[in-house]
């Protein structure tokens, strides 16, 4: 039987140490669950102000690539507070995000000339899945 020499109010006093620096480790990482979220939103707006609203892709592209630039600069600065993996994940989210979006559902909606706004919000909201899925994986320390 394990056999403890230290006091009981040392004991609670580990307790809440460990309770504490849980609770900072916690609320340093809530940044990342942001981060995610508002990629996420980014990716959507592109293809919504691309397919729906009629903007031009380079211009819509600049300007995603520019937001996209400095939300993924904050970022790496912030990676040591980052949950394990969660930027590599994250660009390889971002990448499938394109891929999905440029090389499958942009041109199989037009092929079969799906014109409806409702399609390419679904096709936006399936392709910016990859990307909403790293807010879960955020939840881990």
């Amino acid at each position: 039987m394990f056999e403890s020499s230290a006091p009981m109010s040392e004991a609670a006093e580990r307790l809440d140490t460990t309770a504490r620096i849980t609770k900072q480790a916690k609320r340093a990482t809530r940044w990342f669950r942001w981060f995610a979220i508002v990629q996420a939103l980014f990716a959507l707006s592109f293809t919504l102000s691309v397919d729906v609203a009629g903007t031009p892709y380079w211009p819509a592209f600049l300007v995603l690539g520019l937001a996209t630039g400095s939300l993924w600069f904050k970022a790496v600065l912030l990676r040591h507070s980052a949950p394990r993996y969660g930027l590599r994940n994250m660009g390889i989210a971002m990448a499938t995000w394109f891929a999905l979006y440029t090389l499958m559902l942009d041109p199989a909606l037009q092929l079969f000339g799906l014109t409806s706004p409702w399609w390419w919000v679904l096709a936006g909201v399936i392709a910016a899945s990859p990307i909403a899925a790293c807010v879960f994986s955020s939840s881990r320390v």
